[in-house]
C-alpha cells in the first residue's frame, strides 16, 4: 500500500497533538520558526529530511509512523454516509466546495473569488465543513484534512449525479470516446503512445481469443479530452444561515471523521 506525503504529514500532526505538544513547543525544540513548522506541516512537497527532523523530536520513529500513516489514509477512504448523501443530492455545491479545500487543497479565499462569495458565505461554507468533520479549527488556524477521498455507494444516488455529470463533460468535447480516468496528467506523446500501446494490446487479444474460441465480440472506444474538474454543480452560490441551521441540527452530533 503506497503512503501518501499528505498522510505521513498527518501522521506528525497527530503525534504532535497527541503527545500534548503545541507548534510553538516544536518551535523552540527544532529552532525552526513558527509560521515555517505550520508551512511544513502542511506541505506535502517537504523533504524526507525535515520530515525526520520533526520525527526526532516526538516519540515515535520511522516505522511507527509510517504504520500510523497508513491507519490514516484507510480512515481516509470512508464512504459518504447516507445522511450525507441526502444533504449533497439536495445542495450538491456543498460537496464541490468540501471537495476543493481537502482533496484539490484549494484556499478557501481563492474559492471565494473565483465564484465570488461574500465573506459570510465563505463562513458558512466553513463551518459546514467542521460540522461534517472534514476541516478542524486547531485554534491556530482552519486546517483541512487533505487527500480525502469520497467513496460513493455503487448505484446509489449521487453515484449516479456524478456519473452523468462525468458522461456530459466527457461527451462535450468532439472528441472519439475512450478510457474514463479524469484528470490525468499526460504529454501529447504520451498520448499518442498510450493510444498505441492500447491498440496493439487490443490486437494481441484479439487474435488470441479468435485462436481459442474465447471472449465476446466488444466495441472499445478511448478518447482523452481536457481533464476538466467533474463538479456536482454548475457553481457555488452564496448561501444563507439557514443551510447552516439544517446541517448543524442534522449533523452536529455526527462526524466523518
Amino acid at each position: 500500500m503506497h503512503i501518501g506525503p499528505k498522510f505521513l504529514l498527518a501522521a506528525i500532526r497527530k503525534k504532535i497533538k497527541d503527545e500534548g505538544l503545541c507548534y510553538g513547543t516544536l518551535s523552540e525544540k527544532t529552532g525552526i520558526p513558527l509560521s515555517s513548522i505550520k508551512r511544513h506541516l502542511h506541505n506535502p512537497s517537504l523533504g524526507l529530511d525535515k520530515i525526520l527532523l520533526y520525527v526526532s523530536h516526538l516519540n515515535t520513529d520511522l516505522i511507527e509512523l509510517t504504520k500510523l500513516a497508513k491507519q490514516l489514509q484507510h480512515e481516509n477512504e470512508q464512504f459518504i454516509t447516507d445522511e450525507q448523501s441526502e444533504l449533497f443530492l439536495e445542495h450538491p455545491y456543498l460537496l464541490d466546495f468540501i471537495y476543493m479545500v481537502t482533496s484539490r487543497n484549494l484556499a478557501p479565499e481563492s474559492i471565494a473569488e473565483k465564484y465570488q462569495l461574500t465573506d459570510t458565505s465563505l463562513r458558512f461554507y466553513l463551518r459546514i465543513a467542521e460540522i461534517l468533520g472534514y476541516i478542524e479549527d486547531s485554534g491556530d488556524g482552519i486546517f483541512y484534512r487533505s487527500g480525502r477521498r469520497f467513496l460513493l455507494v455503487e448505484g446509489s444516488e449521487l453515484d449516479r449525479l456524478f456519473r452523468r455529470r462525468f458522461q456530459e463533460e466527457s461527451l462535450s468535447h468532439p472528441i472519439n470516446p475512450g478510457v474514463c480516468v479524469g484528470r490525468i496528467r499526460l504529454t501529447e506523446a504520451q498520448k499518442t503512445q498510450l493510444e498505441d500501446d492500447v491498440f496493439a494490446k487490443l490486437m494481441e487479444l484479439d487474435a488470441i481469443n479468435i485462436s481459442n474460441g474465447e471472449g465476446k465480440t466488444t466495441n472499445v472506444m478511448m478518447r482523452c479530452t481536457p481533464g476538466k474538474q467533474i463538479l456536482y454543480s454548475d457553481g457555488l452560490p452564496n448561501i444563507d444561515g439557514s443551510v447552516l441551521k439544517l446541517v448543524s441540527a442534522k449533523f452536529s452530533n455526527t462526524s466523518t471523521a
